[in-house]
């Protein structure tokens, strides 16, 4: 029987190992200031997610669930999950990634109903906190859209 435990963790194992080989054939700038290269963050998170891929997996495994209550392959909640990673990325591409994720967050928090304004301030904290730590620390420029 498919089991969304073992499929999906598959499926992105084999996705970071793509992603892996593609990272290498990045481009060298000749002209950088940054103390990393392009491609470290990507490779740090690609293997991040093979280790907890792989812990999943592992720990499927040693639960060794019952087929009789298997959960369905799609839920609400991942399928509100993919369109809203989706959306999030088309509008980082439109007006680029303060304000997207400024919108990205406060509507996630919205959908859900959260009304501590602690939690907003947090995660506009949260959004400023890595466009300086990119922009002032490393020197790596995030997308800043098509208007400007």
């Amino acid at each position: 029987m498919i089991n969304r435990n073992v499929v999906f963790p598959s499926l992105i194992i084999a996705l970071s190992a793509v992603i892996l080989v593609l990272i290498g054939q990045f481009a060298e700038p000749r002209f950088q200031d940054a103390s990393v290269d392009a491609k470290f963050f990507p490779t740090a998170i690609a293997v991040a997610q093979i280790i907890i891929c792989i812990a999943l997996l592992v720990q499927h495994k040693l639960k060794s669930i019952s087929t009789q209550a298997q959960p369905a392959i799609f839920s609400k909640m991942a399928v509100f999950g993919v369109i809203f990673l989706i959306g999030y990325a088309l509008l980082i591409s439109v007006i680029g990634y303060l304000l997207a994720s400024l919108v990205a967050f406060t509507v996630y928090l919205v959908l859900f109903k959260v009304k501590k304004p602690l939690y907003y301030v947090v995660a506009w904290a949260f959004v400023f906190g890595v466009y300086y730590l990119f922009g002032e620390v490393f020197y790596i420029a995030l997308p800043e859209g098509l208007f400007y």
